[in-house]
């Protein structure tokens, strides 16, 4: 019997010795400023890398994805700047006194050889009262070379009991907010070892002053319906 249990335990060790182990993704912070006299851009932006050649290889994958998606912000922003103050060039004193901006900047929740869970925060100045913030969510499958859909994250099958759960998690000390979350109102979804982030956006679940909100679930109290692993 002691002869048994000694073996169960040796096996267990080396079966847990045989486990790949989690490395963690060199992060790099990249910051960028540009003004001229339509716009002022600024950009900060993480960059990752690491030193195995795969892995590494997959990370330029997703920068390049991450880097595409500023560099289209920035033309836009550029394009509509231009084509809004050309429209003054013969009239300089009816020209508006201020620029269009474009602030970048981004959350890293978890950075690994195995997943990469990014969310990029742009706000953009455009004219008018006040400017907007918006979302993007990265989530990636390293190993794969995989951007992974927010169904393949979460079972959205079972909505109705992740509804529940976001509104149990749900934080609105002031009442401000007038709704209610639910999965299909999240506008961006991450996720780290321990918890998945759902971010609602302005004017989602309440007026603009109320700003963007963020509810916070345990991976634990998923259960079944975390679909990553």
């Amino acid at each position: 019997m002691k002869s048994t249990l000694i073996m169960a335990i040796g096996l267990a060790l080396v079966f847990v010795g045989c486990q790949p182990k989690v490395q963690n993704l060199n992060v790099k912070q990249e910051h960028s400023e540009v003004s001229s006299e339509d716009c002022d851009i600024q950009i900060d932006r993480s960059v990752f890398s690491a030193a195995d050649e795969t892995i590494n290889k997959s990370c330029m994958v997703l920068n390049g994805k991450i880097e595409k998606l500023v560099n289209d912000l920035k033309d836009s922003l550029r394009a509509d700047a231009t084509e809004l103050f050309q429209t003054f060039a013969d009239k300089p004193d009816e020209r508006p006194d201020w620029k269009y901006e474009l602030m970048v900047d981004d959350s890293v929740f978890m950075a690994t050889d195995q997943f990469v869970s990014v969310r990029l925060r742009v706000y953009t100045f455009t004219g008018g009262a006040h400017g907007m913030t918006t979302y993007h969510s990265f989530n990636y499958d390293v190993k794969n070379q995989k951007f992974l859909t927010n169904k393949e994250i979460l079972n959205y099958a079972n909505a109705a009991q992740i509804n529940t759960l976001l509104k149990a998690n749900f934080k609105n000390p002031d009442g401000c907010f007038t709704m209610e979350p639910t999965l299909d109102l999240a506008g961006a979804i991450n996720f780290n070892a321990t918890s998945v982030y759902f971010l609602y956006g302005q004017y989602v679940l309440g007026a603009y002053a109320c700003g963007s909100a963020e509810v916070v679930v345990p991976r634990a109290a998923l259960k079944g319906d975390i679909l990553i692993k």
